[in-house]
């Protein structure tokens, strides 16, 4: 006999036991016992109980309308259901909503902003803008303002700016104590709280000061510095003098001579001479000529501006000089030729030195020869 394999071996087991399958399937389903068609010996059959039609019917529409409540009981807990989930998410939305989904003012202008960019603006939103802009610079400028009188008020009441020093310097005739007396100032006085048009004002009323200078040293102290005026001639004023300057300013009326050339024959009243006055019109204008005069008297080597002590200046044709300590008179004539003059005086006061006379100056020059007359 042939061998058998392992192969053949495991097909004919493999045969075996679908058979063997095949056979159990057939016995049970051959044993399957059933009432319809076999008749059991010794057991009565049982039929199935008849229903009655109506009974029947009345039972199927028991059951719809039963299911169909239920349903509608169903839909009504579902719906309710649905309400409050719509309800609870409806609240939550808006609640996001507000919280998260809706922009803040900061985002809707930076929006609107973005957005108006984007498009060219029409004129009434340039105008609009143009507007903007000036509010915006005005507004700058008041709170600038503020800021500046808030540090001006601060300053004014601020004890660190109250004045401990006054300085006077250029004043040779009027003391510093008149004229800080004048200015009106005064020690612990805040350094702003005074008007420096004021405090020169008030220190020009002394007919001496001709200009003046208010300088604040911060933080404490205040320069006045003056610029006087220097007396040059006298007027005999009543019992006394007035002494005035060369642009005719009255600046003291005393009763002594500081030496000075008195002026003689003036048109000005004595009501009109005051401290800080000035001369009028007519008497300025020989004032000029009389400092004409002067100056050429100056340029002599024998200086007889300084021998000069009186001037009669009631004629602008004919000055008159008056020499005291060489007892001379001079009569000078008009202006003209002042130098030429001058040289005659010169040689008359060396000629006629032990001599008291006149001077006649007061001729044509051109045609005519001065001439010295002995005071007999």
């Amino acid at each position: 006999m042939p061998r058998k394999t392992k192969e053949d071996m495991k097909k004919s087991n493999k045969k075996r036991s679908i058979k063997a399958k095949t056979d159990i399937e057939k016995s049970t389903k051959e044993d399957k016992f059933s009432f319809d068609e076999e008749i059991v010996i010794g057991l009565k059959r049982i039929d199935e109980p008849v229903v009655n039609a109506k009974a029947r019917k009345k039972a199927d529409k028991d059951k719809k309308t039963k299911s169909k409540s239920n349903k509608n009981k169903q839909s009504k807990v579902n719906k309710t259901k649905v309400d409050d989930s719509t309800v609870i998410k409806s609240k939550y939305l808006e609640n996001y909503e507000e919280n998260n989904n809706r922009p803040n003012e900061s985002k809707k202008k930076k929006y609107e902003k973005n957005k108006n960019v984007s498009r060219p603006l029409t004129k009434k939103e340039e105008i609009a803008n143009q507007k903007k802009k000036i509010i915006l610079k005005f507004t700058k400028w008041i709170t600038l303002l503020a800021i500046l009188a808030g540090g001006i008020i601060y300053a004014m009441l601020s004890p660190i700016f109250n004045i401990t020093n006054i300085y006077v310097e250029g004043n040779l005739k009027i003391s510093s104590e008149t004229i800080i007396s004048l200015s009106g100032l005064s020690i612990n006085e805040n350094i702003f709280k005074f008007r420096t048009s004021d405090i020169i004002d008030k220190i020009k009323e002394n007919a001496y000061i001709d200009k003046v200078e208010i300088k604040r040293k911060f933080p404490d102290a205040v320069e006045i510095n003056v610029y006087e005026r220097e007396a040059t001639f006298a007027l005999e004023f009543g019992n006394g003098y007035a002494y005035i300057n060369n642009q005719g300013y009255i600046l003291e009326i005393t009763d002594s001579n500081a030496e000075f050339p008195i002026l003689e024959g003036y048109k000005t009243t004595t009501e009109e001479i005051k401290e800080g006055n000035r001369l009028i019109e007519t008497d300025l204008e020989n004032l000029g000529d009389v400092l004409k005069i002067m100056e050429a008297a100056k340029s002599v080597d024998a200086n007889i501006s300084d021998l000069i002590t009186r001037i009669d200046i009631s004629d602008n044709s004919n000055y008159i000089l008056t020499l005291v300590k060489e007892k001379k008179k001079v009569y000078l004539g008009d202006t003209t030729n002042l130098s030429e003059k001058m040289l005659w005086i010169d040689k008359f006061l060396e000629l006629e030195k032990k001599y008291e006379g006149t001077i006649y100056l007061n001729v044509n020059l051109n045609n005519e020869t001065p001439y010295f007359r002995e005071k007999i």
